[in-house]
C-alpha cells in the first residue's frame, strides 16, 4: 500500500528511515473521489522531522505540515514530541490538521485528477500511519461557558456567529459578553475573530479572563483579564489602559494568544491542565494576521478563558480552528 523509495522501510504502517538522507514514502490510494478523509500519523521517532504532503499530480505537490528535529511545526508555535499524533482531515478540497488535539492549520488543496498522500522522513525519524480513526477522536469541541445578552449559533464545532443586534432591548445594558469553555494552554494557544457587522457605537473586544468576569464586562475590565478592544485600540490590563493598538472596523480579523515564558515549552506535557496559578504568561494580540501588541499577566486560579465583549448592533464570528498565530 506504501510505495516507499530506498531511504524509508516500510512494514505495514510503520514507516522508518535509518539512513542519511530524505526518503519519500507515497499512499497507493487516490483519495480524490472520496468525500471525506480522516488519518493520523503517530511519531515514534522525531528524528531530523518529516513532512506531509499533497501530490496531485506528478509534478504538484503541496506541503500540508512541515516539523523541524526540535519539534516545531512550521506555520505555528506547538510541539510535536515522540509520541505526538499529528491529524489529518480532508473534506473535498479543505483540510484541518491537528496536532495532539490542537489545530494548527487550515488548508485548501489545490487537487488534480488524483489525490495522493506523501510522507517525506528525514533521517532517524519513525511514524506510524492510522486510517482507522474517527474525527470525534481528534479534537475537542469549543462549548460556552457563560453568555450575556447576546445570541449565537454554532455552525461546526470551532465556530461562532455571535449576534448582539437585540442586547440594548434584552438587558438595558449596551453590552455583552461570552466565556467559552476551554482553558489557555499549550494546546489551545490562539483564538480570532472576524468584525462582520458594526454598530451604531461599535466596540469589539477580544482576551482572556478568569470565569468570574462579571456580566456585560469587556476583556480588560476587570483584576483577572485583559483584551483589546476594536475601537479606540486600547489594550485593557486589569482594568487599566495598558497601550494603543491600531483600531478595528468591519472586515478586519483580531485575534489573541498566549506564550509561556515561565517554563521551556518544550518540557510542558501539552494538555490543557498544562497552565496553572502564578505562571508568568504573555499574552499578544493580533489584526489581519500580525502581532500588533502584548502584555504581562499571571494565570489565575482555574486558568484563562476566551472571552469576547460586543456592543448593540455588532455581529462577529469567532473562530478557534484557526492557523495559530
Amino acid at each position: 500500500m506504501w510505495e516507499c523509495d530506498a531511504a524509508v522501510t516500510c512494514d505495514g504502517h510503520y514507516l522508518t528511515n535509518t539512513s542519511h538522507c530524505p526518503g519519500t514514502a507515497t499512499f497507493s490510494q487516490d483519495f480524490a473521489h472520496l468525500p471525506q478523509i480522516v488519518f493520523s500519523i503517530q511519531v515514534v521517532d522525531l528524528g531530523e522531522g518529516f513532512t506531509i504532503s499533497i501530490v496531485s499530480s506528478p509534478d504538484h505537490t503541496q506541503e500540508l505540515l512541515s516539523v523541524s528535529g526540535e519539534g516545531r511545526v512550521a506555520e505555528s508555535h506547538p510541539i510535536c514530541r515522540k509520541d505526538s499524533r499529528v491529524a489529518v482531515q480532508i473534506h473535498r478540497s479543505d483540510v484541518l490538521i491537528y496536532v495532539d488535539d490542537m489545530t494548527v492549520t487550515q488548508k485548501v488543496l489545490d487537487t488534480g485528477s488524483s489525490v495522493q498522500l506523501q510522507l517525506t522522513l528525514l533521517p532517524n525519524s519513525a511514524l506510524l500511519f492510522d486510517m482507522s480513526v474517527s474525527l470525534s477522536n481528534i479534537a475537542t469541541s469549543v462549548a460556552v461557558l457563560r453568555k450575556h445578552g447576546l445570541t449565537y449559533s454554532n455552525p461546526n464545532p470551532f465556530t461562532y456567529n455571535i449576534d448582539a443586534v437585540s442586547n440594548a432591548m434584552e438587558n438595558d445594558s449596551e453590552n455583552a459578553n461570552i466565556i467559552f469553555n476551554r482553558v489557555m494552554s499549550t494546546k489551545y494557544h490562539y483564538y480570532q475573530l472576524k468584525i462582520n457587522e458594526c454598530g451604531p457605537n461599535s466596540a469589539v473586544g477580544i482576551g482572556l479572563a478568569d470565569n468570574q468576569l462579571g456580566p456585560y464586562k469587556y476583556p480588560g475590565w476587570e483584576k483577572k483579564s485583559c483584551g483589546y478592544h476594536s475601537d479606540d485600540g486600547i489594550l485593557f490590563k486589569r482594568g487599566h489602559h495598558d497601550k494603543v493598538l491600531p483600531t478595528c472596523t468591519v472586515g478586519d480579523v483580531m485575534g489573541c494568544g498566549i506564550w509561556f515564558v515561565d517554563r521551556d515549552i518544550t518540557q510542558i506535557p501539552a494538555g490543557n491542565g498544562d497552565a496553572v496559578k502564578g505562571d508568568k504568561v504573555t499574552v499578544y494580540f493580533t489584526k489581519n494576521g500580525q502581532v500588533v501588541g502584548d502584555t504581562a499577566m499571571t494565570v489565575p486560579d482555574g486558568g484563562f478563558f476566551p472571552t469576547i465583549g460586543v456592543s448593540d448592533g455588532d455581529r462577529v464570528s469567532v473562530d478557534f480552528a484557526a492557523v495559530t498565530g
